[in-house]
Order: structure tokens, then C-alpha cells, then sequence
């Protein structure tokens, strides 16, 4: 399993991009991989246990235990209020949408086991902030939730559900691989470590990469297929295609076109249903409730 990162860069505020990875085991599905401790519930702690460890036996914490954050950086706890914000995100465009395509038993199974939030985002020396983590398959950190906008449906994406989208597409294959086939396509070109650097604007997308950090490798290139196919409306897709050009354009279509098989033939999950569902959920997020725990 890959651990992702995402770093919003200060001067350019819908950058996102990752670092290193490393594999890890997942936990048996039908052992419970979380910890009750004693000590008293507010009504947030009551909702978390109910609609996230009795559902789908994950995890979702907000109080910022030191076990669980980076100690490289200076950070701060997610405020109470944007945490059940964060939460009932969570639940209604990840859970949910996955949920209805697919299972409550897929879910239950694939999906990682602990959240946690930060309240703010994990500056480095060079002038960039981590603003999201997720290793192993087991768990995805969120930082700056205190700045978090509801209202911006493209700045939580890149913020957030890409993260955990692309993550959740790792433990996927890391359950059911996929073919080599896909890893054919571009086979050349992955450039790993330098994904980074070695861009120009556009470049990558020129190549046949929908980031530059699909160009770090054939799994991580699958994965951020998924992550930005399932969150773009059919003719922000298309506008993507044509910027790839005469090139990128349909080496980007035929890796789609293999994720697609997968997916359905290995999780009966139809790629195009779940784009649509998450969609319906975009248009449809200033309705809802976002404070509502009872």
C-alpha cells in the first residue's frame, strides 16, 4: 500500500502534489482495528461510534492524539465544529456513494480503517504546507480542517477526497491486481522519484498521465485515474482529453478504458454509476446538513 502525500504549495493555491510510498499489509476485514478507550462521550463521540465504528468498523479521530500525528510538525487539534463538517463529508461522499454502487460489505471491507483530522496544515521549511497523508491502506490523515471551505467542491477534492480516493483505489488492487496490461501502455516513461521536477506545465498530461504523480509509477497512475475520473462532470473529462492532445489524450482513454474492466469485472463496480452518483452529491452539498449529528 502506498503512502500518499499531499503538499499545498503557498503560491499556488490548488496545487497538490505527493511524496513517497511504501507497501504495507491490510488487516483481516473481520478483525476490528479499533481501540475503546474509557472516558466520557460528547454527542460528537456518540455519532463517530455509531455511523462510523459500528457501520464499517473505522475509526475517526479528531482530538489529535500524539500516537497518531506527525511529530516532525507544529500542529493543532480540528475544531469540533469543522470536524463533524469533516465527518459528515466523509460519510456522504465517500461512504455513501461507494456504498450504493457497490456494498455495505465491499465498503466494510475495502475501505481504510481510521481517519484523522488536523486542524491545520504541516509547514516545511520550504514554504510548502502538507495538507494530507495516507499510508498502508490502514489510515488517512487530513490536515487544516479549521480552514476547510463547504462551499468549494473543486478546493475538497484537491484537498481532500482525492486523497482519500486514491488511497482507497490502492487497496483495491492491492486485493484484486490489476491486469499488466495497464502497466504497458506507458511503460517507458514513468520517471519515479523525479515526477516532481521534471515537468513542464502541461507535460505530464501531454504523456498520458492525469498528474504528475501518476508518472511515478503504474499503480499510482491507476489510481490517480480513479481519483480524478470519479470527481469530474463528463465535459470537464473532455476538456481534459483534449488538452492531453493527439498523444495523451488517448493513451489517458485506453488506461481508462482498463479501469473500467477492472473495476466492474473485479468488484462489480460500474465506474460511470459512481462518477454519476458523486456528481448528484457535488450539485447537491449546499443542501445539506453538514452540523446535523443527532
Amino acid at each position: 500500500m502506498k503512502k500518499i502525500i499531499y503538499i499545498f504549495i503557498a503560491a499556488m493555491c490548488s496545487t497538490a502534489i505527493f511524496t513517497s510510498c511504501e507497501e504495507t499489509d491490510l488487516p483481516s476485514p473481520d478483525k476490528s482495528v479499533i481501540k475503546v478507550e474509557n472516558g466520557i462521550e460528547n454527542q460528537f463521540d456518540v455519532f463517530l461510534r455509531r455511523e462510523f465504528v459500528s457501520k464499517y468498523n473505522v475509526e475517526l479521530l479528531y482530538k489529535l492524539p500524539d500516537i497518531e500525528s506527525d511529530l516532525n510538525y507544529y500542529v493543532v487539534p480540528s475544531d469540533y465544529e469543522k470536524s463533524i463538517k469533516m465527518a459528515n463529508l466523509i460519510n456522504y461522499y465517500f461512504f455513501d456513494p461507494f456504498k450504493e454502487v457497490g456494498s455495505l460489505d465491499f465498503i466494510k471491507k475495502t475501505t481504510p480503517k481510521m481517519f484523522v483530522l488536523v486542524g491545520s496544515g504541516a509547514y516545511n521549511n520550504n514554504g510548502t504546507v502538507l495538507l494530507g497523508t495516507a499510508e498502508g491502506g490502514l489510515k488517512v490523515v487530513l490536515y487544516d480542517i479549521n480552514s476547510i471551505d463547504v462551499t468549494n467542491i473543486e478546493v475538497l477534492n484537491d484537498r481532500y477526497f482525492r486523497t482519500i480516493y486514491h488511497e482507497f483505489g490502492h487497496i483495491l488492487h492491492q486485493n484484486k491486481p490489476y491486469t499488466r496490461d495497464f502497466e504497458k501502455i506507458t511503460g517507458t516513461t514513468y520517471v519515479q522519484d523525479e515526477w516532481s521536477t521534471i515537468w513542464g506545465s502541461g507535460e505530464s498530461l501531454e504523456a498520458g498521465y492525469i498528474s504528475n504523480y501518476a508518472s511515478n509509477q503504474p499503480s499510482d497512475d491507476f489510481v490517480e485515474l480513479i481519483a480524478h475520473y470519479i470527481t469530474k462532470s463528463p465535459t470537464e473529462w473532455s476538456d481534459i482529453i483534449t488538452a492531453a492532445g493527439d498523444e495523451g489524450g488517448p493513451i489517458i482513454t485506453q488506461k481508462l478504458t482498463i479501469i473500467k474492466s477492472y473495476l466492474k469485472e473485479s468488484w462489480n463496480i460500474d465506474m460511470d454509476d459512481l462518477r454519476d452518483n458523486i456528481l448528484v452529491r457535488q450539485q447537491n452539498l449546499n443542501n445539506l446538513d453538514l452540523d446535523n449529528i443527532n
